[in-house]
């Protein structure tokens, strides 16, 4: 065949090459475009967080995994280990010896004063012995109108109106207008080393004294006009 002679022929395959070419050309080129797909981030294992330190600055341990072939062992659960308490010492070494207290009975009609001189006054003791160590009770019976003469003693005591009114007064003097009127009942004190006065001015008088020995009776260097308790 004679391409020549058959124009229509040769132009129609000349323009189907010719758009072959521009097709595979616009494919190279321009490749079309796929839709978005979204983006998924691949998440990265967490770094090991450090050991914790605790107060006293000693890491703690970190536990160790252990195999699942392995026997598990029961471990006992910590107990706790008493302290020992010190012996404490024996009550005899901490406490100085008591003497037993005697059992004594005193009715009224039983408390019988020694004898003295005409006014004077006179004292028995109940409990004790007031020239020793320890605990006494003395009573003493002081006759109407007499006054004792300013005094002190070594040992600081309790006095207790029995019976009469008895006038009491502190000074290294006798001193009427310094005296107190104490009833019966009356309670009152007599400090160590304090000078002091008794004057049974309405009648007999009799007081109760208690206190610690040893004890004794120190006369002031005063105007004396009565007698000593």
């Amino acid at each position: 065949m004679n391409l020549i002679k058959q124009p229509p022929l040769l132009a129609a395959v000349f323009a189907a090459v010719i758009s072959v070419i521009l097709f595979s050309g616009q494919r190279t080129h321009t490749p079309p475009q796929r839709p978005r797909q979204p983006v998924q981030m691949q998440q990265q294992p967490m770094p090991p967080r450090p050991a914790t330190l605790p107060a006293n600055g000693t890491p703690r341990p970190t536990p160790t995994p252990t195999s699942a072939s392995t026997s598990a062992v029961p471990t006992p659960a910590p107990t706790s280990v008493p302290t020992p308490t010190p012996a404490l010492p024996a009550a005899a070494a901490a406490t100085p010896a008591v003497a037993e207290m005697p059992s004594l009975f005193w009715l009224p009609e039983d408390v019988q004063f020694p004898e003295g001189a005409p006014g004077a006054s006179r004292t028995i003791t109940l409990f004790g012995d007031p020239r020793a160590e320890g605990l006494y009770v003395t009573r003493t019976l002081i006759p109407k109108g007499a006054q004792t003469v300013p005094h002190f003693h070594p040992d600081s005591r309790t006095v207790t109106v029995l019976s009469g009114v008895c006038y009491y007064g502190r000074g290294e003097e006798f001193d009427e207008t310094r005296t107190v009127a104490f009833p019966p009942g009356s309670f009152f004190t007599e400090p160590a080393g304090v000078p002091h006065f008794i004057w049974a001015k309405e009648g007999d008088v009799i007081v109760q004294t208690t206190a610690i020995g040893p004890s004794g009776t120190q006369i002031v260097p005063a105007r004396n006009t009565g007698t000593v308790q």
